[in-house]
């Protein structure tokens, strides 16, 4: 029994139709990031996994594709960790290379080894896969493509005003409705940390994270199963349910910190942030203080921003991003970086969905030369050949099969014209172009100024 053929799981086939709406997604990104001056690097696809390991969090470690060691280097395996059922050494005794988990770390390391080279500030745009062994569902995969710019340079607030009004570009050049961008900075978090008596934001880190799946009230529920006292919970619970206006948060949580004697300068950097960002007339975003957000905590330092995907569509956050002063280079302030990720799979099911992709992906037209037999095909072979190195589609069908089989192929296909040179059309001189669209057959004379009449058609 032959056994069933499968992609692996969460990996994905891709057919013509769809590659054509990735192209045309990927180059409304590539074409907004080079309009504002972003410059294409590209990295390995795999890294040493001494770079990429403790840079994302206990969690997301776990979800790092290592390669496995070949060779002599097998010989160095931890067999006593494995006995032991300490699985993650055993794996790293055996792997010291893995495919890279994301964009940023590798950037990292593209940074320090061409400091001498590169132009500060460093605005660079990457569009390359990823892999992650996460758990595949809709709109998140285990190999995807991730679309990222970043700017490492010495901090400053223009930074992120910047990559939002990407976001805004790449969004509103969509045709996307209205969306929220979620704005926090680690700084206030730890800050409210501190009101809580709590040693470290990391005890509340990954509950806050989740808070957008499991709601305020869910946050509250996580944190009394995780022992934190009562009257902690409630100080954190009293800046989570501030509503009102971006400027009415902003006043009350700096308040709250002035009171306690907790710098405010990330408050007033997220104002700062937000009244610019107005100023530059964002189009398709709307901007929201959320003191809940709390992603990429691995490594993000200040300003952390997500952008949710539009109501009614339950696929998690299509973008996001943050600062990182340490992931660079440690206490070098003219190397803080900031940067946004694109959810290229998860804007491309959105754009599906609300049929937002034109129903035109390619402009140019494609000819298919019907088959009439060998000897037919000398008399316009060359003209085929000429139109090819002017960039025009052509495909002449391999076999001398029934008429009606090559036009079904082309209609299959999607071709455009069909070019009809048979033993008649050659004793009168002329040949034939049909228009698969419409129908129409236009008759043309002389053969030898085919070249000619294929480019007035288009």
């Amino acid at each position: 029994m032959s056994q069933k053929l499968n992609t692996p799981k969460g990996t994905r086939d891709f057919s013509s139709i769809e590659l054509k709406k990735r192209n045309y997604l990927l180059k409304v990104l590539r074409d907004t990031f080079e309009s504002f001056n972003f410059e294409e690097i590209q990295t390995p696809s795999f890294e040493n996994l001494s770079l990429l390991s403790d840079k994302y969090g206990d969690e997301e470690d776990s979800l790092i594709f290592k390669i496995l060691s070949s060779g002599e280097k097998v010989k160095k395996a931890d067999l006593n960790s494995l006995n032991d059922g300490k699985l993650s050494k055993f794996a790293n005794s055996i792997s010291d290379k893995a495919l890279r988990y994301d964009l940023t770390v590798p950037l990292s390391r593209y940074v320090q080894q061409n400091l001498n080279i590169i132009t500060l500030p460093f605005k660079r745009f990457q569009t390359q896969l990823v892999w992650r062994a996460d758990r595949p569902q809709k709109g998140r995969y285990r190999e995807f493509l991730q679309c990222d710019v970043d700017i490492i340079g010495e901090k400053n607030y223009l930074n992120e005003v910047e990559c939002i009004k990407v976001y805004d570009y790449v969004f509103d050049s969509l045709g996307l409705p209205r969306l929220v961008l979620r704005i926090n900075n680690r700084e206030i978090l730890e800050g409210i940390t501190k009101i809580m008596n709590l040693n470290s934001l990391s005890e509340i880190s990954s509950i806050l994270d989740k808070s957008d799946k499991i709601g305020i009230n869910g946050v509250e529920d996580e944190l009394v199963k995780k022992g934190i006292s009562a009257e902690s919970i409630d100080k954190l619970m009293f800046f989570l349910n501030i509503e009102g206006s971006n400027e009415n948060k902003i006043d009350i949580v700096r308040k709250e910190f002035n009171t306690k004697n907790i710098s405010s300068n990330s408050i007033d950097l997220i104002e700062k942030i937000i009244n610019t960002c107005n100023k530059f007339k964002l189009n398709n975003i709307e901007i929201k203080f959320d003191l809940s957000l709390a992603r990429g905590l691995g490594y993000y330092t200040g300003t952390i921003v997500e952008i949710s995907s539009p109501k009614d569509f339950n696929i998690g956050s299509i973008g996001g991003g943050g600062r990182y002063d340490d992931l660079v280079q440690k206490n070098n302030p003219k190397l803080s970086g900031f940067g946004i990720s694109f959810g290229f799979d998860r804007i491309f099911l959105i754009l599906e969905e609300l049929n937002l992709f034109p129903n035109i992906l390619d402009s140019s037209k494609s000819f298919l030369f019907l088959n009439f037999g060998t000897d037919k095909i000398f008399n316009f072979i060359d003209s085929v050949n000429q139109l090819r190195k002017d960039g025009i589609i052509c495909e002449i069908y391999p076999d001398n099969i029934s008429i009606k089989k090559q036009l079904d192929y082309a209609n299959k296909k999607g071709i455009d014209f069909v070019v009809i040179i048979g033993e008649e059309e050659l004793k009168e001189d002329i040949f034939k172009v049909k228009d698969m669209s419409k129908g129409e057959e236009s008759i043309f004379t002389r053969i030898d100024s085919l070249t000619k009449k294929i480019k007035e058609i288009i």
